[in-house]
């Protein structure tokens, strides 16, 4: 199934357009979103808003790991100077990642998905699975353990390489960034508010990416076909899953397997389309995450 079976060529053009302004509101309203947070709980520092502020940042930082995704794609920006810029320092320095590894094996993803070839396959092959076996996953990320072991991955350089040198390179500049975030805090005379980000990012951060994760291709209707439709998932979503577990319109997964190049602000007019055309007819769309998770589990 490719795109040009569904859509006119000029809806792929229309698609296809991409908009500095509309990239920007996304990465601006993304980092307002942490400052937010944590101001609140500058503010008024108590259970409830830590709480709060764990759940917002933790969706803020997935935030910026989609949108390092889009970037990777080429597809925020116009400029691909912009997008290779914004996706490096700003959306992946951040979380500790690098965009140009992140985007390599992701091209593979888009090749091979549903086969053995794709390195996204550990993320969703082992589903379905029982619900205490999703537990056990849920408590991993919320006590740090799932973090611990991307740490373990990050500060393993006992066999110097290329790849070694990059994940240093990709360490440095999320040092830098985060210890300009610290500083901020301190001048601020707010140090301690770091630990909110750095708690979120151990945490929630890391939940909601495996709930991402296994919402795009777990327990799909053919997960060995080469058809989007039947390979992936889009998900329904609401204002407080939005927030949290698809920012950015990423639960529109079949929309961007069948068209990668386009903006994720698009991604909205693009399903719009798809439900008009009826491209949906055989495809099933869960209303929420709630209802993803719970055709996940046996």
């Amino acid at each position: 199934m490719k795109a040009h079976d569904i859509l006119t060529r000029q809806e792929i053009i229309q698609l296809m357009n991409k908009s500095n302004l509309r990239a920007t509101v996304l990465l601006v309203s993304c980092w307002t979103g942490v400052i937010a947070a944590m101001l609140v709980v500058a503010l008024w520092p108590n259970i409830v808003t830590i709480i709060i502020a764990l759940l917002m940042i933790g969706g803020r930082q997935l935030n910026f790991a989609i949108l390092m995704h889009d970037c990777g794609h080429n597809s925020l920006f116009k400029s691909s100077k912009l997008n290779q810029f914004i996706g490096t320092w700003l959306l992946a320095a951040p979380i500790f990642s690098d965009m140009q590894t992140y985007s390599r094996q992701h091209t593979t993803h888009h090749k091979d998905v549903g086969t053995d070839q794709d390195p996204d396959l550990g993320n969703y092959a082992a589903y379905p699975i029982s619900k205490a076996s999703l537990m056990r996953k849920v408590l991993r990320d919320l006590s740090g353990l799932t973090a611990l072991k991307l740490w373990f991955y990050i500060l393993n350089t006992r066999h110097p390489s290329q790849k070694s040198m990059v994940k240093n390179s990709a360490l440095l500049r999320g040092l830098a960034v985060n210890l300009a975030l610290f500083l901020c805090c301190y001048a601020l005379n707010v140090p301690w508010l770091y630990l909110i980000w750095l708690l979120a990012y151990h945490t929630t951060y890391f939940l909601f990416l495996r709930i991402r994760h296994v919402g795009e291709h777990a327990v799909v209707p053919n997960p060995n076909s080469g058809n989007m439709f039947e390979n992936t998932r889009t998900t329904l979503s609401r204002g407080w899953e939005r927030l949290l577990v698809c920012p950015v319109y990423v639960n529109y997964h079949i929309e961007h397997h069948l068209l990668p190049s386009v903006p994720p602000y698009n991604l909205p007019l693009m399903h719009s389309w798809l439900i008009a055309k009826k491209a949906y007819k055989n495809t099933p769309l869960p209303s929420g995450y709630i209802a993803m998770l719970r055709g996940v589990v046996n």
